[in-house]
C-alpha cells in the first residue's frame, strides 16, 4: 500500500506557486545580468507524441530537457536526458498515470541536439473510495453539505490530483466565507495502492464555531457617522459573511464619496467569537469637473460642461450641474440629492433645467422643475418622478405655451463585464409617463418607450452592437402636445446619415410635425485593428408613423473607434439611403458604449 499525503502533490500549479519568490528573485538576477553575457541561447528542441495537450504541457513544465540550453555541454545535456523518463513518469502520475512506457532519444542534427519522446502513459489509476466528510456546526449548512456532494471527484474517476485540490481549497474557501476561522483539516490524503492499482481519498474537516459579526468601526471623515453606519447592511450578531463584508466595501467605493475602502474584518480581535470589522476610508475629491466635446454635421461643434460637488455637507447631500451647447441646442440641468435611509439604493432628488431646441422639427424653449425617487428594485434601477414641464414651442409659424405636470416610472436593467469598453452587455430601459388635463395640464397624453442595446464580442478584436427602440403615445390633442413630448428620430443615437429630429411625419405644408409611434433598429460590426484602434460598418433602420403609411428610412455607414484614456470615442459617416436633407452625415460622439 502507498499512501500519498495532498500537500506534497506534485503537479505543475502547486510547484509555481510554492516558487513563485524564488523564481522572481532568480529571475531578476538574470534580467540584471543579460546585457554582460548577451541574450540566453535556446532551449534544445523536444518532441512529445502520445500525450494529450494537457498532459504534455504538465511534463513539460517539469522536464529538465525542455529548459535545457542548447549550447550546454554534452555532459549537462545527458544528464537531463537520463532524468528524462522519471521527470515524465512524476508529470503524469498527479493525473493518475502510474504505468507510463518511455522511449526517449537523443540525437544531434546538423550540429544541434534534439530530443524526442514517446510516451504511452498506460492504464489510468481510478478512485475506487471517497470520503468527505465535514464536523462541526458547518455541517448543517446546506452550503457545505452541497460542496461534499458536488466534490471534483467521485467514486471510479480517474484520480486527478488537481480537481482533488481544487475541491479541497473550495471547502476551505467556502468555510472562511462563513465565518469558520478556526476550520482546520483534520485528515486530507491520498491513499494510492499501486498493487491493487487504486486511490483511496479521505477528506475531513472540522469547522469549529462560527464566527458572527461584530461592531464596524469606521476611521475619520467628512461625512456623518450615521451615514457611514446606514451603508452597513448587517448587523452585530448576525452571521459572518465574506460576501456582506465585499457588498460593503463595493457599495461604499460605488457611492461616489470614496477614492478607496478597506474592509477587514479582524477575528482575532473577536470577543464571545464576535469579530469586529475595520472600515478605513479615503474621500474623492469633493469638486469634480467634466468637459466634452464633438461634432456633428446637423449639430456643428458641440460641448458640455458639469460641474460635481460630491458632499455638500456632512450629511452626503451632492450637488450637479450641466451644460450643454450646440447649434440646435442650449440647455442647463441642475440637480440636489440627498441620500436616504439605504444610501445604497436611495436616492431623493430634485431637479431643475432650462433649455432652448431648435432643430429641423421646429423651435421649442422648455422650463422644467421636479423631485424624484431613485431606488434598487427586483433587479432594476427603479426612478419615480413628478415634473412641471412648460414648453413654449413654435409649428407651421405658430407659436404656443403648453404646462404639464408629468408624473413618470422608468426602469433600468444593466449587465456589461465591463463599465467603459464591455465585451459582452445589455441596457434595457423601460419608461411611462403622462399627464391628465385640468391636474396643472393642458392636455391629456400617456407614453411609453422602451430602449434596449446590447453588446456581444465574437472575441478580443470583434464585437457586435446592436440597438432598439419601441415608442407608443397616445393623447386626444396631438397639435397642442410640446415638440419635446413628440415622438421624432435621426441623430447619432439614432438612425446615422440623418439630422436630428429628421425623420418625421409631414404635415399638408410639409412640416415635421412628430409622430405618435417610434420604431428604430441598429447593427453595427466593430473590428479593433491595432492598439486602441479600430473600425465598424452599421446600418440603421428607424420610423416615426401617425399611420401605416409613413416609411422607414435607411442609413448605412463607416467608423472610426479609438478606446481613449477617458472612454470611447467615435467617428461615423453616416450615409442616407432615402431622401435626406444632407448627402453625408458626420457625428463625433464620447461616451460608454452602454
Amino acid at each position: 500500500m502507498r499512501k500519498r499525503r495532498s500537500r506534497s502533490v506534485p503537479w505543475v500549479a502547486r510547484c509555481e506557486r510554492r516558487a513563485s519568490l524564488r523564481g522572481g528573485i532568480v529571475a531578476g538576477l538574470v534580467a540584471l545580468a543579460a546585457p554582460a553575457f548577451g541574450p540566453a541561447a535556446e532551449p534544445v528542441p523536444v518532441t512529445i507524441s502520445g500525450l494529450s495537450p494537457a498532459l504534455e504541457q504538465n511534463v513539460r513544465a517539469l522536464l529538465t530537457m525542455a529548459r535545457q540550453p542548447a549550447d550546454s555541454p554534452a555532459a549537462q545535456i545527458q544528464l537531463a536526458q537520463d532524468r528524462a523518463p522519471e521527470e515524465i513518469r512524476k508529470a503524469l502520475e498527479p493525473f493518475g498515470y502510474y504505468r507510463p512506457q518511455v522511449e526517449a532519444a537523443l540525437r544531434r542534427v546538423n550540429g544541434q541536439w534534439r530530443a524526442v519522446y514517446r510516451v504511452d502513459p498506460g492504464p489510468p489509476l481510478r478512485v475506487t473510495e471517497v470520503d468527505v466528510r465535514i464536523f462541526g456546526e458547518a455541517a448543517a449548512l446546506p452550503e457545505m453539505q452541497a460542496l461534499v456532494r458536488e466534490f471534483p471527484l467521485k467514486a471510479g474517476a480517474v484520480l486527478d490530483q488537481p480537481r482533488y485540490e481544487k475541491g479541497k481549497g473550495a471547502l476551505q474557501d467556502l468555510a472562511a466565507e462563513l465565518g469558520f476561522f478556526d476550520a482546520r483539516l483534520t485528515r486530507h490524503e491520498i491513499r494510492v495502492d499501486l498493487s491493487a492499482y487504486r486511490a483511496a481519498i479521505h477528506l475531513w474537516l472540522d469547522s469549529g464555531p462560527r464566527y458572527r459579526f461584530g461592531p464596524v468601526k469606521f476611521n475619520e471623515t467628512p461625512l456623518q457617522p450615521s451615514l457611514l453606519k446606514r451603508f452597513v447592511q448587517f448587523r452585530p450578531g448576525d452571521p459572518y459573511r465574506a460576501s456582506a463584508v465585499l457588498a460593503l466595501q463595493r457599495n461604499l467605493l460605488n457611492s461616489g464619496y470614496f477614492q478607496t475602502a478597506d474592509v477587514a474584518p479582524k477575528p482575532r480581535q473577536a470577543r464571545a467569537r464576535e469579530t469586529p470589522i475595520q472600515v478605513e476610508l479615503g474621500m474623492q475629491p469633493r469638486h469634480r469637473f467634466n468637459i466634452g466635446v464633438g461634432y456633428g454635421t446637423d449639430t456643428g461643434p458641440r460641448t458640455s460642461l458639469a460641474y460635481w460637488n460630491r458632499y455638500v455637507n456632512s450629511y452626503g447631500h451632492s450637488f450637479q450641474a450641466s451644460a450643454r451647447l450646440s447649434l440646435i441646442w442650449n440647455d442647463l440641468d441642475l440637480l440636489y440629492a440627498i441620500p436616504l435611509a439605504n444610501p445604497v439604493r436611495d436616492q431623493l432628488a430634485f431637479t431643475a433645467k432650462s433649455g432652448l431646441e431648435n432643430t429641423v422639427a421646429g423651435e421649442s424653449r422648455v422650463v422644467r422643475a421636479g423631485v424624484r425617487h431613485s431606488t434598487a428594485r427586483w433587479g432594476l434601477r427603479e426612478l419615480l418622478a413628478l415634473d412641471y414641464h412648460r414648453e413654449t414651442f413654435r409649428l407651421n409659424g405658430a407659436t404656443q405655451t403648453t404646462q404639464l405636470l408629468i408624473p413618470s416610472l422608468n426602469y433600468t436593467w444593466l449587465r456589461s463585464d465591463n463599465q467603459i469598453y464591455p465585451q459582452h452587455g445589455f441596457r434595457l430601459d423601460g419608461y411611462l409617463g403622462g399627464a391628465w388635463r385640468g391636474l396643472a395640464t393642458d392636455v391629456s397624453f400617456l407614453k411609453a418607450q422602451l430602449n434596449a442595446k446590447g453588446v456581444y464580442g465574437l472575441d478580443d478584436e470583434n464585437r457586435l452592437i446592436a440597438r432598439g427602440q419601441l415608442g407608443w403615445l397616445v393623447t386626444d390633442d396631438f397639435d397642442r402636445l410640446p415638440l419635446t413630448q413628440r415622438f421624432y428620430t435621426g441623430g447619432d443615437q439614432t438612425v446615422r446619415g440623418y439630422r436630428f429630429n429628421e425623420i418625421s411625419p409631414k404635415d399638408a405644408r410639409g412640416e415635421r410635425i412628430g409622430g405618435r409611434y417610434l420604431t428604430v433598429a441598429s447593427l453595427e460590426y466593430e473590428h479593433l485593428l491595432f492598439g486602441t484602434w479600430g473600425v465598424a460598418v452599421f446600418t440603421d433602420v428607424g420610423r416615426v408613423a401617425n399611420g401605416a403609411g409613413d416609411p422607414f428610412r435607411v442609413g448605412v455607414g463607416l467608423g472610426l473607434r479609438w478606446r481613449s484614456p477617458i472612454g470611447p470615442v467615435r467617428l461615423d459617416l453616416g450615409v442616407p439611403l432615402g431622401k435626406a436633407l444632407d448627402p453625408v452625415q458626420v457625428h463625433v460622439v464620447l461616451g460608454p458604449d452602454l
